[in-house]
């Protein structure tokens, strides 16, 4: 937007606030509100008058004031009942330690302050995110204080999120409201019904939007400013991975929004005029790039899986649009990965908490690879080859930081990296039905075989407090056994024989014991394995002359001759198989 725009729409902002039905509120209103036609007509009678003209609040109170039936339903008293003080400080240092470095929709020093002054017992806004955030971090937790009956892992947390009222009577604006809705959404993902996480992120969105959160601000860094600013930013990656992951369209659209990028400032430093100390690596370049890569997702979900009305609206409609329009995002892809920061760059051995942001990371980012490739896999094209090397690379890399992750931290994954982990696995399971339709040996110790029993394991381990995990680990486990089954030999469980056990290990099997070591790691950045590189201006055709693919080396199977192993069968299975569960 212009800057003329922005004024005009933050004007308009400020003079209709003068007519809020509560104080607090600020709703904000764009060029294309019936009140902008109000606010010319007022500036024109100002030129009339030869002086301003200020709305004053109306009489009559029948018509500008809550009426008294519905504010007795609207302030209904809130009876949050809290754990005691030594478990909330615990959990509210899990949530901070696991899901705070990748995920930074709070203010770690506010939010620990209010806690301290005990504020969730006098505002019942700030109570329901203390009570998300418990819930949250309860999944992190063995206190059997956070579980339903005391033992029951799939409960962690429910008892704090059951308080909270699913759809709230009367809708305030507080950033206590929007950071509730982006935790829900995370908690939502972990439940029986994760689908309820899409009407969670629904609600915040439109929220952010009735604030005016998706438009840049006039005013400087400020402290609230900056929390309204992570939250938005906290929406974007989500809806882009919600969408990734359920294949719906995303609410937030990349001509809608014209907000500064999020701060690379930690938490600390926030009282210190935003500044960094110089040379001292921050904790929210993550967030940075992780926001980098969401807008990544988004053009990919945008272009790549268009519907045919879309492409012929936006004049996607030319016999190599595709071609270059995956060679665009591959392009993209590459600059992404040369300009991240060297202290988040994989290195198995990194520190934490900097290591779990790097795995995280750079899952996603080969997420993203199979994101886009994946539709041209199974269309008979000079570049399915390529897409289908990129995709079958990219999974090994998935699951390769995957294992060496969970073998370091024997930690709960970060939410968003399910899908991931077993959408890869996916890929290396119809990998393998392709070679033996090939007629190629697969042997107990074949590469690809190994790293779907550790997308097995890894689900596996996440179940016991995430029950989607559950689910994709039985559909996995039942698509590697089609078609003759391929012999695979879990290496720390058997498959669950009930719903009753169905991936629900004992408290201190999953935290307290050991995470399955795997026979080596490769690294998923070496020669081999590592994604195809595709400089600007590189045409699919060149990639493919240069391509080695359909070789056996390193004992990885053999893919690459897809007409002949890919057919009509496997192919069919590719694209059938669901991304998502909800």
């Amino acid at each position: 937007a212009t800057a003329t725009e922005e004024e005009f729409s933050q004007g308009l902002t400020d003079r209709f606030c003068q007519l809020a039905i509560t104080p607090a509120d600020r709703n904000f209103f764009g060029p294309a509100s019936s009140f902008a036609l109000v606010s010319d007509a007022l500036a024109i009678k100002e030129r009339y008058l030869g002086f301003p003209t200020i709305l004053e609040q109306p009489k009559r109170s029948a018509y500008w004031e809550i009426l008294p039936w519905e504010q007795e339903v609207y302030e209904q008293p809130t009876h949050y009942v809290y754990p005691e003080g030594d478990l909330i400080a615990a959990l509210v240092e899990l949530y901070f330690t696991n899901v705070h470095p990748t995920f930074p929709v709070l203010h770690r020093p506010s939010f620990e302050k209010s806690v301290t002054e005990r504020l969730y017992l006098r505002d019942p806004k700030f109570g329901s995110v203390l009570l998300v955030v418990l819930g949250v971090a309860s999944r992190y937790s063995d206190d059997p204080r956070v579980f339903v009956d005391g033992k029951s892992t799939l409960s962690s947390g429910w008892k704090f999120i059951s308080q909270v009222p699913i759809v709230q009577k009367y809708f305030d604006s507080t950033i206590y409201e929007v950071q509730f809705f982006c935790l829900m959404t995370l908690y939502s993902l972990g439940t029986s019904v994760p689908q309820a996480s899409w009407m969670y992120l629904g609600l915040g969105i439109r929220f952010l939007h009735q604030r005016g959160e998706h438009r840049r601000k006039r005013e400087a860094a400020e402290f609230e400013n900056m929390l309204w600013n992570r939250a938005f930013w906290s929406f974007f990656a989500l809806d882009r991975m919600v969408c990734a992951f359920s294949g719906r369209p995303a609410a937030i659209h990349i001509e809608d929004y014209d907000v500064e990028p999020p701060l690379e400032v930690d938490d600390e430093y926030w009282e210190h005029g935003f500044t960094q100390p110089l040379g001292k690596p921050a904790l929210l370049s993550f967030f940075v790039s992780f926001v980098r890569l969401a807008a990544i997702l988004g053009d990919a979900l945008r272009r790549v899986y268009a519907s045919k009305k879309s492409r012929s609206i936006m004049g996607w409609t030319s016999k190599d649009w595709e071609q270059v329009t995956v060679a665009e995002l591959d392009s993209t892809m590459n600059d992404f990965l040369d300009s991240i920061p060297s202290h988040l760059r994989w290195d198995p051995d990194r520190a934490n908490p900097f290591f779990d942001q790097s795995a995280v990371l750079y899952m996603t980012y080969y997420y993203i690879q199979i994101t886009t490739h994946r539709p041209y896999i199974h269309k008979p094209t000079a570049w399915s080859a390529p897409s289908l090397s990129i995709c079958t690379s990219a999974a090994r890399s998935v699951l390769n930081i995957a294992d060496i992750w969970m073998n370091r931290l024997h930690r709960l994954p970060f939410a968003l990296i399910q899908n991931p982990v077993f959408v890869s696995a996916i890929i290396l399971v119809l990998n393998l039905f392709g070679s033996k339709r090939a007629g190629l040996p697969i042997d107990k110790n074949n590469k690809d075989l190994v790293q779907v029993g550790k997308a097995l394991d890894i689900l596996r381990f996440s179940s016991c407090r995430w029950q989607p995990a559950g689910r994709l680990w039985e559909m996995l486990r039942e698509l590697q056994s089609l078609d003759d089954p391929l012999s695979l030999t879990l290496a720390s469980w058997n498959a669950p024989n009930s719903a009753s056990d169905a991936g629900v290990p004992e408290p201190d099997m999953v935290f307290g014991g050991t995470f399955r070591h795997s026979t080596g790691n490769p690294d998923p950045f070496d020669t081999q394995h590592a994604h195809l590189p595709l400089a600007p201006g590189t045409s699919i055709e060149q990639l493919l002359a240069d391509t080695a693919v359909g070789t056996a080396a390193n004992g990885w199977s053999t893919s690459g001759q897809v007409n002949g192993v890919f057919d009509d069968e496997i192919m069919s299975m590719w694209m059938s198989v669901p991304t998502d569960l909800m």
